[in-house]
C-alpha cells in the first residue's frame, strides 16, 4: 500500500527517536549523568516532527476513515485520537518539568523520567495500532484511485509548516540526542 509506504519513513524516524528517549530515560533513573537540556531537546523533535508533521499526516487517514464510515466517538478514529492527546498531555508535561528541572527544581526531575516514559509507550503503542489496525482498514476501505490521492495529500503536507525544508534537521536532532546520550555511559 502506497500510504504504508509513505509514511514507513517517519515511522523509522518516530522508532528511532522513542528509543533514544527511553534510553535517556533509563539513564535519568539509574544515575547523575542526565541533563535536561537533553529531554529540552526532545521535546522540540516531538513538537515538530510527530506533533507538527506526522499527525497532520495522520489527520488525512482519519478524514480518510471518517469518510468511510468509521465513528470518531469509538473504535479505531477515537483510539487515534486519544493516542495523540495523550502524548501532547504527555509531552507538555516533559516540556515544563525539564524547565523547572533547569532552573534547579530537582523534584521535578522524577517528573521528567515520568512524562518520558508515558510519552515513549504511548507512542510505541501508537504505531503498533497504525501498522496494525489502521492500515489494514484503509486498505479495505479505500479505492487504488482514491489511495493516490491520500498519498498525493499526505505528501503536500512534507511540504508545509514544520517539515517544509526536509526531515534532515529533525535527523540531526536525533543524531544529538544519542551523542548526548553516549556522553551519559
Amino acid at each position: 500500500m502506497r500510504i504504508t509506504k509513505n509514511l514507513r519513513p517517519d515511522q523509522e524516524n518516530i522508532t528511532r527517536f522513542v528509543t533514544v528517549l527511553g534510553s535517556g530515560n533509563v539513564v535519568l533513573s539509574t544515575s547523575k549523568y542526565a541533563r535536561p537540556s537533553f529531554f529540552i531537546l526532545a521535546h522540540s523533535f516531538i513538537r515538530d516532527y510527530i506533533e507538527e508533521g506526522f499527525f497532520k499526516k495522520e489527520e488525512v487517514l482519519i478524514k480518510i476513515l471518517e469518510e468511510g464510515g468509521f465513528p470518531t466517538e469509538s473504535g479505531p478514529i477515537n483510539a487515534m485520537l486519544n493516542d495523540q492527546k495523550k502524548s501532547r498531555e504527555a509531552a507538555e508535561v516533559l516540556i515544563n518539568a525539564a524547565k523547572q528541572w533547569q532552573a534547579g527544581d530537582e523534584i521535578a526531575r522524577s517528573e521528567v523520567g515520568w512524562a518520558a516514559s508515558e510519552y515513549t509507550s504511548t507512542i510505541r503503542q501508537h504505531l503498533e495500532r497504525l501498522k496494525n489496525l489502521i492500515f489494514p482498514l484503509l486498505e479495505q476501505t479505500i479505492s487504488i484511485d482514491d489511495e493516490h490521492k491520500l498519498s498525493e495529500e499526505i505528501n503536500k503536507i512534507i511540504f508545509e509548516g514544520a517539515l517544509k525544508d526536509g526531515a534532515e534537521k529533525q535527523i540531526k536532532t536525533i543524531e544529538a540526542l544519542e551523542e548526548e546520550l553516549s556522553d551519559w555511559r
